[in-house]
């Protein structure tokens, strides 16, 4: 039973919950500078940790949703720092640009870790 909480949490795509943010603290013009931006930072090292655990012991169908997640989300990041630096003629901050990191990190490094893990977990080593 204690195990089912935890699968709960590796279905939710996290990297979403950093997009959220962004857009709703731009939305209801909420400064970065201060406690918003150390909660959204502490929220994209969570996110990070979060979405590094969740791609350890995955499935096959959970594996690929998950990338499609992580690709979505690197569109939408992607949108967002277009829309903010082409449309709104704003130079987005740090916090927009950390989020990012986070988000293309997560879609680079998860892979990489899940393949390590099925290598793992079927007995294939490189010794």
């Amino acid at each position: 039973m204690s195990r089912r909480p935890i699968s709960i949490l590796g279905r939710i795509p996290w990297g979403f919950s950093l997009i959220i943010y962004l857009a709703v603290t731009y939305l209801q013009d909420i400064p970065l500078e201060g406690v918003a931006g150390y909660i959204f930072v502490v929220l994209g090292v969570v996110v990070l940790f979060v979405e590094f655990v969740k791609s350890g012991d995955i499935s096959t169908t959970t594996f690929i949703v998950d990338h499609i997640f992580a690709l979505v989300a690197v569109i939408l990041s992607s949108l967002l720092l277009g829309y903010l630096c082409y449309v709104e003629r704003t130079i987005p901050s740090f916090f927009y640009w950390f989020g990012y990191a986070v988000i293309l990190g997560d879609a680079v490094f998860s892979p990489f870790n899940a393949y390590r893990m099925a290598l793992r977990n079927i007995g294939v080593s490189g010794q």
